[in-house]
């Protein structure tokens, strides 16, 4: 593997981390936001700032994770299976964002809609941002396996 390579591979990598980090933390705030309002003693500027606070880092830190996971297996699919590519960081910004709304919200199955939106939000956002994150791979001369 040349240089050159070597440098797009992190450049795609770095670009989905970028990308699940944004998704984790407006994902995050939003679902730590509306599992507060309406609670006992919480206002909505109270459940904005704390909900929305440690859903918002909670969420960034998953979101990390998801692209960065996301972002080294499509490294290895770009050529072959562009869809597929673009599959796997959807899939895992998807399952992770679910995951973090689900354990964020109270217990109880009238939540589960809101992971199954949070992680339905967060697979398409991603798929749409995948030809952006994985553009340095696909550009001539990367012969990325």
């Amino acid at each position: 593997m040349t240089a050159d390579e070597y440098r797009r591979r992190w450049a795609g990598t770095v670009r989905t981390t970028i990308v699940g980090t944004v998704l984790g933390a407006v994902g995050g705030a939003v679902s730590g936001t509306s599992a507060l309002l309406g609670g006992e003693g919480f206002s909505t500027g109270a459940a904005a700032f704390y909900g929305g606070g440690f859903g918002a880092l909670l969420g960034a830190v998953l979101g990390v994770v998801s692209g960065a996971v996301g972002g080294c297996l499509a490294v290895h699919l770009v050529h072959r299976h562009a869809v597929l590519a673009r599959a796997v960081p959807a899939l895992c910004s998807g399952v992770l964002i679910g995951v973090a709304t689900a354990w964020s919200s109270s217990p109880g199955t009238h939540l589960l809609g809101w992971a199954v939106l949070a992680g339905a939000v967060a697979s398409a956002a991603a798929w749409v941002s995948s030809p952006w994150c994985l553009r340095p791979l696909r550009q001539p001369g990367c012969t990325t396996p």
